[in-house]
């Protein structure tokens, strides 16, 4: 079974595509446009791409370049399929000629995947995406188990409901680490790829705000905002992801934590606040690095926080001392 990348701006024929490849037994990701096809054959890894040529954003052609230019994709095979090119590209492992018939475009699937080159041995940043991948994976299965297990006893109460909640909060841990774990590794190997939609940061902020006066009730929760929208393209979940790292980490010592936004016409900040004990200079130096041992989970949350909002174009920063609590502040660019 391979992963195959499918690309074409028409719902139909792009179903139509897919649902041959996946009667040959592969996996399919979907493409609608050659830009998305991009991104995602960036974090992805297909093992073949087969693309329309005539697509928004980015044609087919300028697709296979960008590929063959790719230092890890350059040896994907790619399948061109064009109603205008008479003859195909030289980028392009095969080529298909608008109208065709699915009997050869099953063939040369086939054929493409035979001839693909074989994967080189796992070295440097794809290993690290790798792991990430198989943690994934390999987790998700034993954790879907448990969650079933402890339903049952749930329902069926045949177990004290101390125990039960305690392995609930447990098994949402290690779910938590999960997720940590494979952002991590695909932020190392750079294959994190943003999906930016127009968000209302401060709305993003107040629901995140609510969640957790429901999870730390005994934490004081404030939120100092305009009551007009503040709007960015954010990828909604990550950023969200940055927001609750900071929430999470300030909320640890209970008191109050207090959250400001602050805009203007070029920047958006975001000022996270908390009245702890304070983190050392020496601390400091190490905040933001992975696989730090802090109490329970997996140390990587301000890691990924840091990650992320450097994708966006951003900067996190900390400021703190001994006695007088935290701030992080969040900077993101407009427009």
């Amino acid at each position: 079974m391979s992963l195959v990348l499918v690309a074409d701006d028409e719902p139909a024929v792009l179903e139509v595509l897919s649902q041959v490849v996946e009667d040959l037994g592969h996996d399919v990701i979907q493409a609608r446009d050659g830009e998305e096809a991009w991104n995602l054959a960036r974090s992805r890894r297909p093992s073949l791409v087969v693309t329309d040529h005539m697509m928004p954003r980015l044609s087919g052609l300028d697709l296979c370049r960008r590929l063959k230019g790719d230092e890890l994709l350059g040896r994907v095979p790619i399948i061109l399929l064009s109603a205008v090119l008479p003859h195909g590209a030289p980028e392009a492992h095969a080529f298909l000629h608008k109208p065709f018939e699915i009997t050869d475009f099953e063939a040369l699937i086939r054929q493409a995947l035979t001839e693909a080159p074989r994967a080189k041995p796992l070295e440097g940043s794809t290993a690290v995406e790798a792991l990430g991948t198989w943690v994934g994976k390999g987790l998700e299965g034993p954790l879907s188990t448990a969650r079933a297990q402890v339903e049952r006893l749930r329902v069926e109460g045949k177990a004290d409901g101390g125990a039960l909640e305690t392995l609930g909060a447990q098994l949402e841990t290690l779910e938590s680490m999960k997720r940590d774990i494979q952002e991590a590794a695909y932020l190392a190997a750079r294959t994190v790829t943003l999906s930016p939609v127009m968000v209302d940061l401060g709305e993003l902020l107040r629901h995140s705000l609510e969640t957790w006066k429901q999870g730390r009730p005994g934490v004081k929760w404030t939120l100092e905002a305009s009551a007009s929208a503040v709007e960015l393209r954010l990828d909604l979940e990550r950023m969200r992801r940055v927001v609750d790292a900071l929430l999470g980490h300030a909320g640890r010592h209970g008191g109050e934590v207090r959250v400001e936004l602050e805009s203007t016409p070029s920047l958006v900040t975001v000022r996270v606040k908390d009245a702890g004990p304070g983190v050392s200079d020496e601390e400091l130096r190490h905040l933001f690095e992975p696989f730090r041992v802090e109490g329970s989970g997996s140390g990587l949350g301000l890691y990924i926080a840091s990650e992320l909002t450097r994708l966006h174009g951003g900067g996190l920063s900390v400021e703190s001392k001994r006695g007088q609590g935290t701030t992080f502040s969040v900077i993101l660019p407009r427009g």
